[in-house]
C-alpha cells in the first residue's frame, strides 16, 4: 500500500486508534459489533474497562491496525459504510479510497472532502 498524506481529523480520535488515516471517533461507538466482525484484522475492541462489575467488557471499537492490503482496505471501508452511527472515518488523501466513499454517497465520512 502506498502512503498518502492525512489531513487533520475533523473529530477527536479514540486515543487507542492506531496512527493513520482510518479512525474511530471518540465516544461515538455504541458497541454494535459490526465493525470488528467486518474487518477483524484491523478493527477490534478496546482493551476493556471496569465499570459496575464488568471486568474486561469493551468500551468502544478502535482501529487497532491500519489496513495494509487492498482486501483489508475494502473491509475497513465496508465497516465504515455499514456503521450505524458513522463512527469510523477516513482522514487520508488517497484518491481511490475517497472515490469509493463518494461513489457510495458517503463522502461525509472523509475528512479530506
Amino acid at each position: 500500500m502506498r502512503d498518502y498524506p492525512i489531513v487533520t481529523p475533523k473529530f477527536e480520535r479514540e486515543p487507542d486508534n492506531a496512527p493513520g488515516a482510518f479512525y474511530v471517533i471518540k465516544d461515538s461507538c455504541i458497541l454494535c459489533a459490526l465493525p470488528p466482525e467486518t474487518a477483524p484484522q484491523n478493527i477490534t475492541w478496546d482493551a476493556g474497562f471496569q465499570e459496575a462489575g464488568c471486568t474486561g467488557c469493551p468500551n468502544h471499537c478502535r482501529v487497532e491496525r491500519q489496513p495494509e492490503s487492498p482486501d483489508e482496505v475494502a473491509l475497513v471501508i465496508e465497516a465504515a459504510l455499514r456503521s450505524c452511527v458513522e463512527a469510523i472515518r477516513y482522514c487520508g488523501t488517497d484518491t481511490e479510497i475517497l472515490a469509493r466513499f463518494h461513489e457510495q454517497g458517503m463522502g461525509r465520512l472523509c475528512d479530506a472532502l
